[in-house]
């Protein structure tokens, strides 16, 4: 890879990291960044209730708990952009969903900072069996201070 092409890579996940901090989960903030085919930023998203919707609070989501008031980062990036999109970067792996969801508007790579701990088995393979069929570049990479 290049040191343009990894300076790149930085520069958006570190973005994604900064749109997370909008997020309103009391468990996890997560930020996402949709590049379009030509490189250019497609959209940003971070996690969070609906419109209008309450937030979290540490009675309906923390540490342990499911989160279940929050759209996915993913989701919200996708949802403020047309057309298709090549790249996501985002802070957290992708649940089996999103993942879907990105491939199925383009997305052939996708580079996130930290893992998805506590993935099930079976959504793990189903997932993998996802990225093997679309050929899709699955990066975790550390981000650079």
């Amino acid at each position: 890879m290049s040191d343009r092409a990894a300076l790149k890579d930085q520069v958006f996940l570190r973005m994604a990291l900064e749109i997370s901090r909008l997020g309103t989960c009391c468990r996890l903030k997560v930020g996402c960044i949709l590049l379009r085919p030509d490189g250019g930023l497609a959209s940003g998203g971070f996690n969070g209730a609906l419109p209008g919707m309450p937030h979290c609070t540490p009675d309906t989501c923390g540490p342990g708990m499911r989160c279940l008031h929050t759209s996915h980062a993913e989701e919200n990036a996708l949802s403020f952009c047309d057309g298709t999109i090549s790249v996501a970067y985002v802070t957290d792996e992708p649940c089996l969903v999103c993942t879907r969801a990105l491939v199925r508007r383009g997305a052939r790579r996708v580079v996130f900072a930290r893992p998805y701990t506590s993935i099930a088995e079976q959504e793990r393979a189903e997932r993998q069996a996802i990225l093997d069929h679309f050929g899709v570049k699955w990066e975790q990479l550390e981000l650079s201070l």
